[in-house]
């Protein structure tokens, strides 16, 4: 169930499809592949509600790695999170997640986010 007052299930889709335009607009390219698996997304909260979500999302590659757009749904608010790995990792389902970022950030935050895990910008230390 989405628990979410904020953002709808669909706005939030919208700002995921936003983030993949960011990364095409830096030179990330759409992946035309089966994968052997399928995607879901569960997300298990303290209260026990489950959000579970079947991820259609592409698979893109910039610079010899492969990216997929995914989430993180945290209590206070869902996060965007792009999956990062190489073919081996992606065709097992085993790549790693980036910094997870907030949905609500601004364009020009939005696209940092996108700069720091395509490896174009380091991410700033704390």
């Amino acid at each position: 169930m989405w628990k979410y007052a904020d953002i709808t299930r669909d706005e939030f889709e919208k700002i995921k499809d936003h983030v993949e335009d960011i990364m095409v607009a830096h030179g990330a390219v759409v992946q035309d592949m089966d994968l052997p698996y399928s995607r879901k997304t569960t997300t298990v909260h303290r209260d026990s509600n489950a959000i579970v979500w079947e991820s259609h999302r592409k698979v893109y590659k910039y610079n010899e790695l492969y990216y997929r757009i995914d989430e993180l749904c945290f209590d206070e608010k869902p996060y965007i999170v792009a999956e990062v790995g190489t073919y081996d990792e992606l065709m097992k389902n085993t790549m790693e997640d980036a910094d997870p970022f907030p949905w609500d950030l601004s364009k020009e935050e939005m696209e940092n986010e996108v700069s720091f895990f395509l490896g174009e910008k380091p991410y700033p230390t704390k």
